[in-house]
């Protein structure tokens, strides 16, 4: 996976029916194992950080496209790591 494979911008991260703006790096690949697509990267909140922990479900938008995913932790950055398996929030044909 390469630079080009990365979605790196806005999207809206929604914790229990509220929704925030937030910046988001995510990346994914199939899993040779499963078969499922795999995603996950880093969501930097614009507000409410202490509202947010490891574990919660969480619903993420990049434009019309949405996915469940979770928050696994926060990053000593203060960031948040995210996963998901299905399809992801962006979308995949910008990096065929």
């Amino acid at each position: 996976m390469n630079d080009d494979e990365v979605y790196d911008g806005p999207a809206a991260l929604t914790v229990a029916g509220v929704a925030q703006e937030v910046r988001v790096r995510l990346a994914g690949r199939i899993d040779p194992i499963d078969g499922k697509y795999h995603w996950q990267g880093t969501v930097v909140a614009a507000s409410s950080p202490e509202k947010l922990s490891g574990g919660l479900a969480v619903s993420v938008t990049i434009g019309s496209r949405t996915a469940e995913g979770r928050l696994a932790e926060q990053t000593p950055w203060g960031s948040y790591s995210i996963t998901g398996v299905g399809a992801p929030p962006f979308d995949q044909a910008e990096f065929d």
